[in-house]
C-alpha cells in the first residue's frame, strides 16, 4: 500500500511522463492495490486515464499541477531578469505573462537555464531576461505571473524606482535632534495569509494581551484557506476585529502598506492627533500580557526612538536563550512566564540596535509620518523590508531599540521553496546596494554582541527559579549514543527529585573552529530553558559562581571531547564528588575508539584473541588495535597522527586518567567487557556495570526467511562502525550476484560510495524516536554490526531487537556480550573477509532454544 500511496501522491501532482515503463509500472501497482487503473496529467493539459471506475491518483490537485514558480529581479539598466519552473512538468520551460498598470499583456519566453540550485537540484531553474527596450510603451510596476496566474517571487516591481534611489550608507544617522512626542493610540497590524491554527493561537493571545483602547486590524492577504478566512469574517462580525482583505496574493510587504494606509486614513480608524503607533505582528506569534507595555514604555523612554523590539525565541539578533535563533518556540504560558521574568529582571531597560525586526515591531507615530511605509515596489512579497524602514528612519534621525524586559513568542521558519530563497538573496542584495556596508554593519554587531549580559542575566535568573538540589552532566554536543544516555540519565535523576543540568560543548558560529569549544550551560527542560555560553578557562570563576548559586550537589563527567580542560577540575573546584562514566575508551585511547591504521610496533604487541596480525596491504583499513599497551599506543599516535583526539602524550593521558578514576566516587560502565578493559588498564579500580537498557524484557524476534534476505545496518556508519567491511559485503554481493542486499538505516562516511555497489541502499540521518518505523518500512530480515570497535553498549543493537531482527556482529565488546547473553543473534569472528561474512548471512538461522537472559540489572541511584 506504501507504494499505492506514494504513486497516488505522484499522479495528483505531477505531469505523467512520457515513458511506457512507468505507464506499465503504474498500472501494475494500481491494479495490486485494488484499482480500477489510475489517472494523471499529461505535458498538454489533458487528463490520461487507464480505465474506468475507480482510479489511482483522483483527485487531481489542479492547483500543483498548474503552479509555476520563480523569481523577478530588477536589472540596474532598467531591465528584468529572472528564472521560473513548474513543479508538475520540471523539465519544460513554462510561459510566463507579463503586464503592466493599465493591462496590458506581453507573453515572456523562458530560454536556456540557470546553473542547478543545490538546495533544489531536481528544479530546473528556465531563465528569462527583459530588455528595457522591451518595457517601453508599457506602465510600470511590472506583474509577472505563471499560467496558473500565480505572481512570480519580487514582482510586480518597477525597475526605474530602484535605479532612481541614491546610495545611502548604512552607518549613516542624521544628527537632528529630535524632541519628546506625546503618546497616541495604538493600531496593531497583523498581516495574515495561511495557518489558521496559528493565526487562531494568535489573535486570541492578542485578545487577551492588547490594552483596551488599541485597535487590532487585520489584512487577509487573500488567504487560501476558506476555514481562516470563515474566522476572520466572524472576528469581524463580532467588532473583535478590523478586517481587510485583498482580491490576490500580494506578499506580506504589500499587507503591511494597505495596513498603514488605513491606520492613516479615516475611514478605517478613528483619527488621532498625530496618527497612530503600529504594532506590527507577524500571525505566527503568541504575545504575553504585558509585553505590549513594555513595547510601548520603551518607545516613549527617549525622544529618538522610532521603533522598538521584544526578545524572541526566533528574532535573528534578538533570539534568545541561543542568540543564533533556530530555539523552540515555547507556549503561550511559557511565553508568560519569560516575559514576566524578563520585566523583572530587566524593568524598562533596552539598548540600541542597527534594525528592528518585523515579526513584532513597535512603530512609533512621528516616525512613521517621517520615514513613510514600506516600500512593497522594491521588496515585492517581502524579506528586508523592516530593515529598508528602520534604515530611512535612522537616516532621519530616529534610533531602534531592544526592549530587554519583553518578550514574544514566534514560530518563524525558513521557506524551502527555491523562489522563497531566491528572493531572500535578491533583497539581501537590494539592502546592501540601497545602503552600502548594511551587513558588514550587521556582522560587526553579532559580532560585538552587545546583548550577551542581557541575556546571561535572563538566563541566569530563568534557570535560578528551580530550589532543587542539581546534579551537573558535562558531555559533548556532538549526539549519538552519549546523547540518548545523557538525557535518558537526565530523566532518571528528575524522577529522584535532582535537577539535571547540562554543561556541553557550543558548536561555534563557525564550525571550522579547532577545539576547546566554550561551554554552554543548560536545562534540558522544555524550550524556554536557558542557556548560557562560558568561554573557558576565561569565564571558569562565573561558572562555578552559578553552579554554587544552583545549588549543584554533584558532577557526572560523560565526555569532554571538544571542552577545555577546565571542565575536568569543576567538581574539585565546588568540593563535591563526581562519577566518571565510560562512553568510549578515551581515558586511555588517543584515538577514542580503539581503532588504529597498522604499524610494525602495534603488531608487535600481543593482541586480544581474534585479532589479525598477518601485515596487510598499503592501503588497508583501520582495525581493532588489540589495545598493546604503552608501547604500541605510543608508536600508534606516531605512525598515524589523524584522528587524534588527545593533544596529551599517552603517558600523561594514562596518569591523569588513573587520578580522576581513583579520586572518582563511582566509575560506571555499561557493559561487564568495558568494565574489564578499564580495569586491565587501570588495576585497582572496579567500574560500576550498569546496563543503559534492560535486556531481560522480552522481545519477539522473526527468524529470517530463505531465499533472499535485506539486511539491516543501523547508526552513522564511518570507519569504526564497520564501513569499510560494509561496502566490501555490498561489492562481493554484487559481483557474485547474491540475493543479498543491505540498507543502512542511517548515514555514512561516504554514501555515494555505497549506493555505486547498487546493493547497499541509505535512508538518510533520522531523528530520535524515527529508527523503528524506517526498520519497518525497510522490510528488513536480519540485522548486522560490522563496527570493529569494541561497543561499550550499542544501542543500533537495541533498535534492531526492537524491530524484532536477530543481529549478527563479530566477537568483540559489548555487543558480543549482549548478544551471547541473550541468545538474539550470532557472533563471528573479528577479521572475517567479506565473502564469509555474505556467506553467513545468507545461511544463517537461529537455534530452536535461545540462550537463559541475565538477570536485570539494577537502575543507577543517586544520592548527593
Amino acid at each position: 500500500m506504501g507504494a499505492a500511496a506514494a504513486l497516488g501522491a505522484l499522479l495528483s501532482r505531477h505531469c505523467l511522463p512520457a515513458d511506457d515503463g512507468f505507464t506499465i509500472l503504474a498500472g501494475r501497482i494500481a491494479q495490486a492495490a485494488g484499482y480500477d487503473g489510475y489517472c494523471g496529467m499529461a505535458a498538454d493539459g489533458n487528463q490520461r486515464r487507464s480505465g474506468e471506475g475507480r482510479l489511482l491518483g483522483l483527485p487531481l490537485d489542479r492547483t500543483a499541477l498548474r503552479r509555476v514558480e520563480g523569481l523577478a529581479a530588477p536589472l540596474p539598466d532598467g531591465g528584468i531578469a529572472g528564472w521560473a519552473s513548474r513543479p508538475a512538468l520540471p523539465a519544460a520551460p513554462p510561459e510566463i505573462t507579463l503586464t503592466d498598470a493599465c493591462g496590458r499583456r506581453r507573453t515572456i519566453r523562458c530560454r536556456g537555464r540557470l546553473p542547478e540550485d543545490e538546495t533544489a537540484p531536481l528544479l530546473p531553474r528556465h531563465r528569462f531576461r527583459i530588455p528595457v527596450r522591451a518595457l517601453a510603451g508599457l506602465t510600470p510596476p511590472y506583474a509577472l505571473r505563471g499560467p496558473d496566474g500565480t505572481l512570480l517571487m519580487g514582482s510586480p516591481l518597477d525597475p526605474a524606482v530602484l535605479a532612481a534611489i541614491p546610495p545611502s550608507p548604512a552607518r549613516h544617522r542624521s544628527g537632528k535632534r529630535l524632541h519628546p512626542v506625546m503618546p497616541q493610540p495604538l493600531a496593531i497590524l497583523v498581516p495574515v495569509y495561511r495557518g489558521v491554527a496559528e493565526t487562531t493561537a494568535c489573535l486570541e493571545a492578542l485578545f487577551t494581551a492588547a490594552p483596551p483602547e488599541a485597535k487590532i486590524l487585520v489584512v487577509d492577504d487573500a488567504t487560501p484557506e476558506p476555514p481562516l478566512a470563515a474566522y476572520l469574517d466572524d472576528l469581524a462580525a463580532a467588532g473583535r476585529i478590523t478586517l481587510l482583505r485583498h482580491t490576490e496574493n500580494r506578499g506580506f510587504c504589500a499587507a503591511v502598506t494597505t495596513g498603514l494606509a488605513a491606520v492613516r486614513g479615516r475611514d478605517v480608524l478613528p483619527q488621532a492627533a498625530q496618527g497612530h503607533d503600529v504594532l506590527l505582528l507577524n500571525s505566527d506569534t503568541l504575545v504575553p500580557p504585558g509585553a505590549i507595555a513594555t513595547l510601548r514604555e520603551v518607545a516613549y523612554a527617549r525622544p529618538e526612538t522610532g521603533s522598538v523590539t521584544p526578545l524572541s525565541n526566533e528574532a535573528t539578533i534578538l533570539s534568545f536563550p541561543d542568540r543564533q535563533g533556530g530555539n523552540p518556540m515555547p507556549e503561550l504560558s511559557q511565553a508568560a512566564a519569560l516575559n514576566a521574568l524578563a520585566r523583572r529582571v530587566h524593568g524598562a531597560a533596552s539598548l540600541p540596535i542597527p534594525t528592528g525586526i518585523g515579526f513584532c515591531l513597535y512603530m512609533r507615530h512621528d516616525c512613521i509620518a517621517a520615514a513613510g511605509g514600506f516600500r512593497a515596489e522594491i521588496f515585492a512579497q517581502g524579506y528586508g523590508e523592516e530593515n529598508d524602514w528602520c534604515l530611512r528612519a535612522a537616516a532621519l534621525g530616529f534610533r531602534h531599540r531592544a526592549a530587554l524586559g519583553a518578550y514574544v513568542a514566534h514560530r518563524g521558519g525558513v521557506s524551502f521553496r527555491a523562489a522563497a530563497r531566491g528572493l531572500m538573496q535578491r533583497n539581501t542584495e537590494l539592502l546592501e546596494r540601497l545602503y552600502p556596508g548594511y551587513g558588514a554593519m550587521i556582522r560587526a554587531f553579532t559580532l560585538r554582541d552587545p546583548l550577551r549580559r542581557a541575556r546571561e542575566a535572563l538566563g541566569e535568573a530563568l534557570l535560578a527559579q528551580d530550589d532543587r538540589p542539581a546534579v551537573l552532566l558535562i558531555t559533548h554536543s556532538h549526539g549519538g549514543g552519549v546523547a540518548r544516555r545523557v538525557a535518558e540519565r537526565a530523566a532518571e535523576l528528575r524522577g529522584q527529585h535532582f535537577r539535571p543540568l547540562v554543561l556541553a560543548t557550543k558548536f561555534p558560529e563557525n564550525p571550522d573552529a579547532p577545539y576547546p569549544w566554550p561551554a554552554q550551560l543548560s536545562e534540558d527542560t522544555a524550550p524556554d530553558a536557558g542557556n548560557l555560553v562560558f568561554p573557558l578557562p576565561a569565564r571558569l570563576p562565573a561558572l562555578l559562581r552559578l553552579l554554587r548559586r544552583l545549588r549543584v550537589r554533584r558532577v557526572e563527567l560523560h565526555h569532554t571531547l571538544g571542552h577545555h580542560a577546565a571542565v575536568r577540575g569543576i567538581a574539585q573546584a565546588l568540593a563535591i564528588p563526581q562519577d566518571i562514566v565510560v562512553h568510549d575508551y578515551a581515558l586511555f585511547c588517543p584515538r577514542i575508539s580503539l581503532v588504529a591504521r597498522d604499524a610494525p610496533e602495534i603488531r608487535a604487541a600481543r593482541p586480544e584473541p581474534g585479532m589479525l596480525t598477518a601485515r596487510p596491504a598499503p592501503g588497508t583499513p583501520p582495525r581493532y588495535c588489540g589495545e598493546p599497551g604503552i608501547a604500541g599506543c605510543i608508536a600508534c599516535c606516531k605512525h598515524d597522527k589523524s584522528g587524534l583526539f588527545e593533544a596529551l602524550p599517552v603517558p600523561a593521558l594514562l596518569a591523569r586518567s588513573a587520578a580522576e578514576l581513583t579520586a572518582a566516587a563511582r566509575v560506571i560502565a555499561p557493559s561487564a567487557d568495558t568494565a574489564r578493559r578499564i580495569a586491565r588498564h587501570f588495576p585497582g579500580i572496579r567500574p560500576e556495570v550498569t546496563g543503559w537498557e534492560d535486556d531481560t524484557l522480552p522481545m519477539t524476534l522473526t527468524p529470517p526467511p530463505p531465499g533472499r534476505r535485506r539486511i539491516a545496518v543501523i547508526g552513522g556508519i564511518g570507519p569504526t562502525k564497520g564501513f569499510d567491511l560494509l561496502h566490501a559485503c555490498g561489492r562481493d554481493a554484487a559481483i557474485r550476484n547474491l540475493e543479498l542486499d543491505f540498507i543502512v538505516i542511517g548515514h555514512s562516511s561516504d554514501d555515494e560510495k555505497l549506493l555505486r555497489t547498487a546493493r547497499i541502499f541509505v535512508t538518510g540521518p533520522y531523528r530520535e524516536g524515527e529508527a523503528q518505523r524506517l526498520l519497518a518500512e525497510a522490510g528488513v530480515d536480519l540485522a548486522f554490526l560490522p563496527s570493529i570497535c569494541p561497543e561499550t553498549w550499542c544501542f543500533a543493537l537495541t533498535e534492531a531487537w526492537h524491530a524484532g531482527c536477530y543481529t549478527i556482529a563479530f566477537e568483540l565488546g559489548a555487543q558480543a556480550e549482549r548478544i551471547a547473553a541473550s541468545g538474539r543473534g550470532a557472533l563471528l569472528p573479528l577479521g572475517l573477509p567479506a565473502p564469509r561474512v555474505n556467506d553467513f548471512l545468507m545461511r544463517w538461522t537461529p537455534p530452536a532454544m535461545p540462550a537463559a537472559l541475565p538477570p536485570p540489572r539494577p537502575a543507577l541511584q543517586t544520592s548527593c
